[in-house]
């Protein structure tokens, strides 16, 4: 009975040790705008009402690979001189965009497809979150509006390049293993963040950066299609 009992509690412990590998991620935290919301037309239609009040020219969509293409090669800061946005006034900008944003949100539409890996997800267990800068009451609302499934934990920060802080912060709050946890978004700041907080980053080409715009800021996986999602999770 003894050589039983030891028999299974070691195959049991070797499951359980086996599932945690291969099943490591528990925790999926995503971007919003550009990830979960496909807002970028919104974004750039209220900059361009915005732009000449600034000092900067508009944008068009049809730039937006080129103005990718200059940020991934040359960085930041020559794609806002294409557009003769200066660093001093980014912050009020940044500012009236997101004001304006939140009062349009009834114009923002779910990528496809999104919907349907975040259910997928939810059913198979995992934890979903959402770590945006848009305030967390219009993220709710959205969500329920479209119907998402439900999220753990939705937080919403004030800032432009210390995501890694947030981060580390929901890691610490939620009292989470770094090594279960993977990031999705749409930025490669998004990918440099994840790489501060020494946590795995899939960088989707459905958002800002684009086919092709995580070449310096490199994820752990990239993606093209939120119907890829839920098989690049399970294989991380």
């Amino acid at each position: 009975m003894y050589a039983w009992s030891q028999y299974l509690y070691m195959h049991t412990e070797i499951v359980i040790i086996r599932r945690y590998t291969n099943d490591m991620k528990q925790v999926v935290i995503f971007d919003f705008d550009g990830t979960l919301a496909n807002s970028i037309s919104l974004a750039i239609r209220i900059y361009n009402e915005h732009a000449s009040h600034f000092g900067a020219l508009p944008v068009a969509e049809s730039e937006l690979p080129e103005m990718r293409r200059i940020g991934r090669e040359e960085g930041y800061k020559k794609a806002m001189d294409y557009k003769k946005v200066r660093i001093s006034r980014l912050p009020a900008m940044v500012l009236t965009v997101s004001r304006e944003m939140r009062q349009h949100m009834s114009e923002v539409k779910p990528y496809d497809g999104i919907i349907t890996a975040l259910q997928e997800l939810k059913a198979e267990g995992y934890r979903l979150g959402v770590l945006t800068s848009n305030q967390e009451h219009i993220v709710r609302e959205f969500l329920e509006t479209h119907q998402y499934p439900l999220f753990d934990f939705i937080v919403s920060e004030k800032t432009l390049f210390g995501k890694d802080k947030a981060l580390k912060r929901i890691i610490k709050k939620f009292a989470l293993d770094k090594r279960g946890v993977v990031y999705v978004g749409d930025e490669p700041r998004d990918v440099t963040a994840c790489h501060k907080a020494d946590i795995d980053v899939i960088g989707v080409t459905w958002g800002l950066a684009g086919v092709g715009g995580f070449v310096k800021a490199v994820p752990t996986v990239v993606i093209d299609s939120p119907t890829e999602l839920v098989a690049t999770i399970k294989k991380l």
